[in-house]
């Protein structure tokens, strides 16, 4: 399997919190496509953020249980429409809570759903499973920098560490003669197998034999 590899100066907490920033801003770019805040008349920001949470929230479930984009879709404007309506009348919060848990409700909402919509998310899969890797990746990058804070501790020229937390990820580091540093981190196969787990857990692949054997039932 292809390994990962990459190379980081001193800055390399700098490159870790903006690797985290990276995630974030999918995040909260994923939970405004989802929610669509701006289609909410009026109303306060407070109360639009709380249901734009919601949305992506029941959207989140509904995914994992494998209902389609098509009435995924349905299913979000509809709490949306409901939520900005209550909303108006008793507040945000007072709305939102009043939907209870959005995996139950979710759940629900699949109950109600034919089999046809319970079919594999393969985008949805697959956006996880990058995730996955982003996030395990900078894990690896935290490590590293336990690596490089133990050789500044023992004061040592170089040191190549196998870091046997996660199989096949190796570091080495590098004192500089201005009393910088460097060091090099070889990820290994590992954020590749989390990425690829995630995608199967999320993408569901297996409801596509469920739902064909649904179909000749």
């Amino acid at each position: 399997m292809t390994e990962m590899s990459g190379s980081v100066e001193i800055g390399g907490l700098g490159s870790g919190l903006i690797f985290l920033a990276f995630v974030l801003t999918v995040v909260v770019l994923t939970v405004v496509v989802l929610a669509r805040p701006w289609e909410l008349r009026g109303g306060r920001l407070a109360d639009k953020l709380r249901i734009a949470d919601a949305v992506s929230s029941y959207d989140f479930w509904l995914g994992l249980r494998g209902v389609g984009v098509r009435r995924r879709r349905e299913l979000r404007a509809e709490l949306r429409a409901n939520l900005w309506e209550a909303a108006l009348r008793v507040g945000g919060k007072q709305a939102v809570a009043a939907i209870g848990p959005t995996r139950r409700l979710a759940n629900e909402s699949v109950a109600e759903s034919s089999a046809h919509d319970r079919r594999p998310r393969w985008g949805f899969g697959l956006a996880a499973g990058l995730v996955a890797v982003e996030v395990f990746v900078m894990f690896q990058l935290l490590l590293s920098t336990v690596v490089v804070d133990t050789a500044e501790a023992a004061k040592v020229a170089r040191l190549d560490v196998a870091v046997t937390l996660v199989p096949g990820m190796r570091t080495v580091y590098e004192a500089l003669p201005d009393g910088g540093f460097t060091f090099s981190t070889s990820f290994g196969p590992a954020p590749l197998v989390v990425g690829l787990l995630a995608f199967v857990v999320v993408a569901r692949p297996w409801a596509l034999v469920a739902g064909r054997a649904a179909v000749r039932a």
